[in-house]
């Protein structure tokens, strides 16, 4: 990608960011991050039918989380340092060799700990990317208009990604086999990933004389609001997900436990796309406010949802609640980021999210088996709260 001059401006749209980037940057950005979506869904198939056990295969899931959120911040930190490109070369080697163990290895036990090394060793696709679009804008005189429709642009890519990926994965599982299905996440792996690391838009590991000079200190309190609406949003997509399967379960239609998921998805890519529209007076940290009083709203909503119907209403509502705070909260990393520190900055934001996702997922699990799925999905509503709060922190945090 290359900047040309650009003039002032409050806003830019996502057509004119992607008129911006070459259309090989495009593909390859939205591929190299469709493992991520696809390895949780193929991971819990897979070893439920091996074992017999979902409570083996949600372990397994447990694990591919935990060794995401302790890698990513590894990976940023290795990609800022080093580049890149090698980062994701070796992480890709590394993820590819995990994921052939998983399928020659028999035992519960061991699968387990190599899953973890799936999640250890994820290249961080989307991290990088962010990274790469921030590094594009840097010279730009609309540099946040463009950071912003960037961002937008990210988000949908994300919302997609973990739409489709799960469905790529459950059709292939059961038409053919939960093994062919990861088989599939494997070859769009190396492939996705091997490409995106290669592209010539690919980050280098920062300059011996900037690594050496001192550092701008991180803005702690304002990173740490940050998280926490990250981490919130992860909330909502693990306690979504668990909810709406029990209450379509306990209806006796959990034949559409996908669709209705999925609705949240499209609410959260469409208003994500939208998102750069709004007036620059809306700065992102209002944003982040105005999303969780909307979620507040949706997240009760789908507490009280009785049909299937009025569920998927809510959880569409509940997408177009959170995209806006979604796109922000990486844009606002953006710009706290120490020059050679973006990748790492995006990790430190994607780890919170993945996080959050897994808090969400566990503690609405045992709330459905011990009060019922309602009770669970008051976990939107939590967030909601804890997301407005931190918009409120963002504010009064936000460096000069």
């Amino acid at each position: 990608m290359t900047s040309p001059p650009a003039p002032v401006t409050d806003r830019v749209s996502v057509t004119q960011v992607l008129g911006h980037a070459g259309p090989s940057f495009l593909l390859l950005d939205a591929l190299a991050r469709l493992p991520v979506a696809m390895f949780p869904l193929g991971v819990l198939l897979l070893v439920a039918d091996r074992t017999g056990s979902y409570g083996a295969g949600g372990l397994a899931v447990a694990a591919l989380s935990l060794g995401g959120a302790v890698g990513g911040p590894l990976v940023g930190q290795a990609a800022d340092r080093w580049g890149q490109r090698p980062t994701a070369l070796a992480t890709t080697a590394v993820q590819a060799t995990a994921l052939l163990l998983v399928l020659a290895l028999d035992a519960p036990a061991a699968s387990v700990a190599v899953v973890a090394m799936l999640g250890l060793a994820n290249p961080q696709a989307g991290a990088m990317a962010r990274a790469r679009w921030a590094a594009y804008a840097r010279e730009r005189q609309d540099r946040r208009a463009f950071v912003s429709g960037a961002m937008a642009f990210e988000g949908a890519l994300d919302e997609t990604s973990f739409v489709l990926g799960p469905v790529l994965v459950g059709t292939v599982a059961a038409l053919v086999s939960p093994a062919a299905a990861m088989l599939l996440a494997l070859t769009v792996a190396v492939v996705a990933q091997t490409g995106f690391a290669l592209h010539r838009s690919a980050l280098p590991g920062r300059d011996r004389h900037v690594a050496r000079a001192p550092r701008a200190p991180l803005p702690r309190a304002h990173l740490t609001a940050l998280l926490v609406a990250t981490g919130s949003i992860g909330v909502v997509f693990g306690v979504t997900q668990t909810g709406v399967a029990a209450r379509l379960a306990d209806t006796g239609q959990d034949e559409l436990t996908g669709l209705v998921y999925g609705l949240m998805g499209v609410g959260s890519a469409v208003t994500a796309l939208l998102t750069p529209r709004l007036p620059s007076r809306l700065t992102h940290e209002v944003r982040v406010v105005v999303s969780g009083v909307l979620l507040l709203g949706a997240g009760a909503l789908a507490t009280v949802a009785g049909t299937p119907a009025l569920l998927a209403g809510a959880n569409l509502l509940i997408g177009v609640a959170i995209a806006p705070a979604l796109v922000s909260t990486y844009a606002l990393a953006e710009r706290a980021a120490p020059d050679g520190w973006g990748t790492t900055m995006m990790t430190a934001v994607s780890t919170a999210n993945v996080v959050g996702v897994a808090a969400g997922a566990a503690v609405a699990g045992q709330l459905v088996d011990g009060a019922g799925p309602a009770l669970a999905l008051l976990g939107d509503v939590a967030a909601g709260g804890a997301l407005l709060l931190a918009g409120v922190a963002l504010r009064l945090t936000r460096p000069r």
